[in-house]
């Protein structure tokens, strides 16, 4: 990409090879011919020597003298292949252990290398982009011009070359400049850029601006088959796509198509730019779309219209608006404000399109017509998308589309029948949501064979599907069809079935033969009454979501291992208890059992899951007892089960294992055992002590490895620094950082009495503050509810919440041996940020965790004491109750270096690490 920063390393990378090589040279290719490159390579490496090239080959001239010595070569801004095939087509002439470099745009010069090492100049993140943005205008960023400057280095995308042009411009300006300049964007950026597109050719030029106008940030499949011929064995839009993504103009991520900001914004002047009939766009605003169609000359030309109407008042549009316009291939009239009844442009005489049409793209949100015009051939029409629409069908009879693919009439609500889609062979994907007058689907849909995805979500007039056959359907959506009362099976290679919230009571016989079925989902099926065993065959199945199907009382047995299956949702159900054979799903990952009053307790082995990471018990209000949990458990919510008195000791077996957090979540449990709370507090501290360092980053953690909470009143024994209210003061001995310390544990008791019912997500943190220098001041969460819950968090009672981390980053910085003073400081907050005054912690643990000696037994079966009373506690521990104001995390200041620091220490060590192999031709 241009201004990225390749010369500036191509510049640093001389000076090193200088150092090294005798032999050196570094030239500037751009305009460089042939003969003259290898002219200027010649003189550059043999200086001091009598060289006549004339008009000859000079490698191949002086190829003897050049093998004598190795040499180093960079050759800066190559834009041509013949500038590539001149120094290396023959390579005769390099010597063992020589090094060339080549910095260009378009990383496809270098395909035809061998023996290449690439390394692909990244942009500047946000903090650096801004770092050397603040270099530039030489101020402090504060207040509304930090805001604008935000805005600036977001536009530019990480480009060097652009950050520094604009701290130049704006380089002592005031804020209403900042502001102005900030508005007119779409003024000229550079001439970098322009050169980068000037260098395409025409079909890369238009698919640079389709892409900007159409089809930022979508698929690059899609993008393919609309920029692409008809010809399906044709490469050419897969050529051109990767063209640009080799000179960096747009970029190809995870199968999407993404350009920068400043690049659409080149887009724009250069559509804004464009001489009468040269290029093609007409684009935004109504007046400008309104002038254009009044202008008769060049509408031959037109290749694109892109009208957003959103800002535009209702007006009618000229049936013979689009005649002419035989180039057309992309029209796309775009509403954003989708939830707008009315339609801003009308058809009141209705539509024509130019004969022999070549349109692949119609967008037309809230079209006003019933139909599309009957005499519209979409021979060429690839994508048609009308959502919201006011057809009742799209065509008045069947309309061979043999390039259709993708369809969209969501919401449309007249729309009654699709039969004119019938011959449309091609269809990939079928979306129908929201059309709520839709009540059959015709048999012809089968004709389709290579549709792969239909979407009849909230089709609540759907009655039922068709007996079909439907080859290639993989995802089949019919959440919300509330009419549907039996399902069909059209297809045997759907993957992912949506049937939740329909009237179905049942599944059909045939629901077996789905081997490939990974979802399923049958959420809000009020009606479901049983499931078949049969699907315990289903041996791809993933997923199976029952929640809240209020009839289910009895889960299938399954006796056959399902190793595929992760996730398992009961919550909301009549189930009274899992079968005990539920082990055979030993591969489940998460399993959730919430608001079934039904389950007294869980009479499967549970630990035998030894793959269990979450598992969700909320308001099983009758639920007694837990059983030993599975090992790896990473979440264990059993909120508001309020008669639950006895878990598992211990509550589960300690294992050696990657996993890093544990949550146990026990609120609101108030019959809760004392025995079942020390089983709680010992798994904490042993799985505390054993956690390695190896395990993690050997660093801070600013959230609990592991955590609990439960109703309770104490602070429990093993926290040997105590203190009543919110703030602890302590002072670390002179070698707590010595041995084989492994975090710290810390640990509250929260009283909720004045706490007003709400559903937002409470956090339990901890400021930590230090006197000594060498130390920040560093905070982090011990546990809580981060999420909003579904309903008011309704506590009755003071809860204990315990939480570990690590240390580690405060154990590195501690150099000395002196002894560490530290405040702590506690506070209930909502979601980490603003403390919830009403939330009162009334008292406050600490403690250093060590790993325990080799020769230690780790043994989890002794006995533990009952929790100590705080009366106990030795008076010199106990702090007096202070509150603490919320102040910021503050760790560490933000870098303000030169613009070489973070250029060198950023890429160029990235570069010059990349480059530590010899290029040899």
């Amino acid at each position: 990409m241009a201004g990225i920063g390749k010369t500036y390393l191509a510049e640093q990378l001389s000076k090193k090879l200088k150092a090294q090589i005798t032999r050196y040279v570094f030239i500037k290719a751009n305009g460089l011919d042939k003969l003259e490159l290898q002219k200027t390579l010649v003189q550059g490496l043999l200086v001091n020597q009598d060289i006549n090239c004339g008009n000859g080959n000079a490698l191949e001239l002086s190829k003897d003298r050049l093998l004598k010595n190795k040499v180093a070569v960079v050759l800066d801004d190559v834009s041509d292949t013949e500038q590539v095939n001149a120094l290396l087509g023959n390579c005769e002439w390099i010597k063992k252990g020589s090094r060339i470099v080549i910095t260009t745009r378009d990383k496809s010069l270098l395909n035809g290398l061998t023996t290449c090492d690439l390394y692909e100049v990244p942009k500047l993140n946000d903090k650096d982009s801004l770092d050397l943005f603040t270099t530039q205008i030489c101020t402090t960023l504060e207040g509304k011009f930090m805001e604008l400057s935000r805005k600036f280095v977001g536009y530019t995308g990480g480009n060097p070359l652009a950050l520094k042009e604009f701290g130049v411009e704006l380089y002592g300006k005031d804020e209403a400049h900042w502001e102005t300049r900030l508005g007119t964007l779409t003024q000229r950026v550079g001439k970098e850029l322009r050169n980068s597109y000037d260098k395409l050719n025409e079909q890369e030029k238009d698919a640079f601006l389709d892409i900007a106008y159409f089809f930022r940030s979508q698929d690059e499949n899609y993008i393919r088959s609309l920029l692409d011929s008809f010809d399906p064995e044709s490469t050419e839009a897969e050529k051109v796509l990767r063209g640009l993504a080799d000179k960096f103009l747009i970029n190809i991520c995870n199968g999407r198509v993404e350009m920068q900001d400043l690049l659409f914004t080149m887009a724009k002047e250069l559509v804004d730019e464009a001489t009468p009939g040269k290029y093609k766009l007409l684009t935004s605003n109504c007046a400008e779309f309104t002038s254009a169609l009044e202008n008769k000359e060049g509408r031959e030309k037109v290749r694109g219209i892109f009208l957003d109407v959103s800002k535009m008042e209702e007006m009618p549009l000229d049936y013979q608006a689009f005649v002419g316009m035989s180039s057309l291939l992309y029209l796309k009239v775009h509403d954003p404000d989708h939830s707008e009844a009315k339609c801003k442009l009308n058809l009141p005489d209705g539509l024509e399109f130019p004969k022999d049409n070549i349109l692949r793209y119609l967008q037309w949100i809230k079209f006003p017509r019933k139909e599309l015009p009957s005499d519209f051939e979409p021979k060429n029409l690839i994508d048609l998308k009308l959502p919201y629409s006011k057809i009742t069908s799209v065509w008045n009879r069947a309309q061979v589309s043999p390039n259709l693919k993708w369809v969209d009439l969501s919401y449309s609500s007249m729309l009654t029948s699709i039969s004119s889609l019938s011959d449309a062979p091609n269809l990939l994907r079928l979306n129908l949501e929201g059309c709520i007058s839709l009540e059959e689907l015709p048999r012809d849909l089968q004709k389709m064979k290579n549709l792969i995805f239909l979407n009849l979500r909230g089709c609540t007039s759907l009655l039922s599907l068709p007996k079909i056959t439907m080859d290639s359907l993989k995802t089949l959506i019919l959440s919300g069809c509330k009419k549907l009362q039996t399902f069909e099976v059209i297809s045997e290679h759907i993957e992912t079935l949506y049937l939740n919230d329909t009237a179905i009571d049942g599944l059909p016989p045939t629901i077996g033969d789905l081997h490939k079925l990974i979802l399923l989902n049958l959420k809000d099926c009020k009606n479901l009454v049983t499931l078949p065993d049969c699907l315990g065959k289903l041996k791809s199945l993933q997923e199976i979501k029952l929640s809240r199907c209020s009839e289910i009382k009895i889960f299938p047995k399954f006796t056959e291992n399902m190793e595929n299956l992760r996730l398992l949702l009961l919550d909301g159900t009549s189930i009274t208890e899992m079968p005990c054979n539920i082990i055979n799903l030993s591969f489940l990952q998460s399993i959730c059992l919430s608001r079934n009053d039904n389950i007294i307790s869980l009479q499967f082995d549970m630990s035998q899951l030894f793959h269990l990471k979450w598992l969700e018990l909320k308001y099983c209000m009758n639920l007694t007892s837990l059983p030993k949990l599975p090992p790896n458990l990473q979440c264990l919510n059993a909120y508001g089960c309020t008669s639950l008195k006895t878990v598992a000791s211990p509550l589960a077996l300690l294992t050696s294992t990657e996993q890093i957090q544990s949550t146990f979540i026990f609120t609101n449990c108030h019959e809760l055992e004392q025995v079942s709370k020390n089983a709680i507090i010992s798994y904490v501290q042993k799985k505390s002590e054993s956690m390695s360092e190896d395990r993690y980053n050997k660093d801070f953690i600013f959230n609990s490895l592991i955590s609990t909470c439960f109703p309770g009143c104490d602070i429990p024994t093993w926290f040997n620094h105590q203190a009543f209210g919110s703030v602890l003061k302590l002072e670390f001995p002179r070698d707590w950082n010595e041995g084989r310390l492994n975090g710290i544990a810390l640990c509250v008791v929260v009283s909720f009495k004045d706490y007003k019912d709400q559903n937002n997500g409470l956090q339990v943190k901890c400021t930590c503050e230090f006197t000594s220098v060498s130390l920040s001041r560093e905070s982090f969460i011990i546990g809580g509810w981060p999420e909003p819950g579904d309903e008011p968090h309704k506590i009755e009672s003071d809860h204990v919440f315990i939480g570990y981390t690590t240390f580690l980053s405060t154990k590195k910085r501690q150099q000395s041996s002196a002894a560490t003073e530290v405040s702590l400081g506690f506070e209930v907050t909502t979601n980490g940020t603003y403390e919830v005054l009403e939330c009162k912690v009334m008292k406050c643990g600490f403690a250093l965790v060590y790993e325990p000696d080799e020769a230690e037994n780790k043994s989890w079966e002794a006995n533990i004491d009952a929790t100590r009373k705080m009366e106990n506690v030795k008076q010199d521990q106990i702090s007096s109750h202070k509150s603490i104001e919320d102040d910021d995390d503050c760790l560490g200041e933000a870098n303000s270096g030169r613009i070489s620091t973070i250029e060198e220490s950023k890429k160029e060590r990235g570069f010059f690490k990349s480059f530590g192999k010899s290029f040899r031709g």
